[in-house]
């Protein structure tokens, strides 16, 4: 086909190689199909090529008045395609452990579920929601990265343990349940006395262990417990102050100095392999309050200035209150040249040159003395003669921390 020249409709007029024509009526058409009947298109095209005074510049009269015509409705509404997806109803599935299926109230189970032991075929693990029900009306809410649970009953009885998985589309799925039953250890346990003073001692006595425990632990209601095998029926305690664990020491420490009195609980938990179970009330401990300082006396011998009524050393100890708890004696000589000892526990004389040697090797305990019917003696070993300085020096604590101390001195100048 021949290359057309440029030719436009503008404002009812024809332009054609920049020439203002009469309007024709109709536009030069671009194919067989849009071309007036009885016209070649070909022709048409022929003629535009050769030149604008081939075409009759007269224009064919034609109707003014437009023809009407009714178009045929287009329906606006496009039709519709379906692109919706399907919906999800496929469960999400899964599995779980649990340690152990029988335990006493306070011990604890594990539920375990790991990452390998649920999925959802179309759903990403990190948006399904994972809760574990414990059959007590109680519940954990699983994170994406937490795959356990720890639980501990309060009373006995049958709990179903399930663990229900839900998708985003919320689609639930309920593991079968486990059953825990949980039961209570029935064992006994006393307190040899209901009421002591503050600091004095007292038993807790185990009168039946139950069936499956190997060991036990007390609470002592000072913050203070302690563990025990079951095989030990008996133990011996007080109670004086508030103690707390710490963890960087690895040992309990005294809160502070206050002495606690009135009634104080003391509780006991059986435990075996599983752990320890819920405290069980052992009884209650009325703490009566210590007002009394103990008395402590060394009795002054006939001559003071002889070694030999040193030879040994008495006196009187005694407490109204809770109980003397510790006596502790030692005893100094000088001798004429300056040398100076002092008694040790072993009940030897130990030569010293300064305060810290005291402290060291006479201080720390004394020598402990026995106590009968509220008097005391100590022996002293040889070593005690004339021309020294002699001195001896007894303390006492009674059981809520009270202290007495006293002493005496002589010139030895005979035998």
């Amino acid at each position: 086909m021949k290359t057309r020249l440029a030719v436009a409709v503008v404002s009812g007029a024809l332009i054609a190689g920049g020439t203002l024509i009469g309007a024709p009526a109709y536009a030069i058409p671009d194919s067989a199909a849009d071309a007036p009947s009885g016209k070649n298109p070909s022709a048409v095209i022929e003629e535009s090529a050769t030149g604008l005074d081939a075409v009759d510049p007269t224009p064919t009269p034609s109707d003014p008045t437009p023809t009407a015509t009714d178009p045929t409705p287009t329906d606006p509404t496009p039709t519709p395609t379906s692109t919706d997806p399907t919906p999800d109803t496929t469960k999400p599935t899964g599995s779980f452990a649990l340690d152990y299926t029988s335990v006493w109230a306070g011990q604890q189970i594990k539920v375990v579920q790991e990452s390998w032991d649920y999925s959802d075929p179309g759903d990403a693990q990190n948006t399904l929601k994972r809760v574990v029900s414990w059959g007590d009306g109680t519940s954990t809410v699983l994170s994406p990265t937490t795959y356990s649970a720890r639980k501990s009953y309060t009373r006995a009885g049958s709990f179903k343990v399930t663990v229900t998985i839900t998708d985003p589309a919320g689609n639930t799925s309920a593991i079968p349940a486990r059953t825990v039953a949980v039961t209570v250890p029935a064992g006994k346990a006393s307190l040899s006395r209901k009421s002591v003073y503050q600091g004095a001692l007292f038993n807790i006595n185990i009168g039946k262990v139950p069936a499956g425990a190997t060991m036990y632990k007390i609470d002592w209601s000072d913050g203070w417990d302690s563990s025990h095998w079951s095989s030990t029926r008996s133990l011996s305690g007080r109670i004086l102050y508030r103690w707390k664990w710490d963890p960087a020491l690895r040992r309990h420490v005294k809160v502070s100095n206050a002495r606690l009195s009135g009634t104080r609980t003391l509780r006991i938990a059986w435990g075996n392999d599983k752990g320890y179970g819920a405290w069980q009330t052992i009884g209650n401990l009325n703490l009566v309050k210590d007002k009394w300082k103990p008395t402590l006396t060394i009795k002054k011998p006939s001559s003071t200035n002889r070694a030999s009524s040193w030879k040994t050393i008495t006196g009187t100890v005694a407490d109204k209150g809770s109980g003397v708890r510790h006596l502790g004696v030692t005893a100094f000589r000088i001798t004429k040249s300056g040398k100076a000892y002092c008694l040790t526990p072993a009940r030897k004389w130990k030569r010293y040159y300064s305060d810290a040697d005291v402290n060291k090797y006479c201080y720390a305990t004394g020598v402990k003395v026995k106590i009968k019917n509220g008097k005391w003696s100590l022996k002293l070993p040889a070593g005690l003669a004339k021309n020294q300085y002699f001195a001896v020096d007894a303390w006492v604590y009674d059981y809520a921390d009270y202290f007495r101390q006293t002493y005496r001195t002589a010139e030895i100048t005979r035998s």
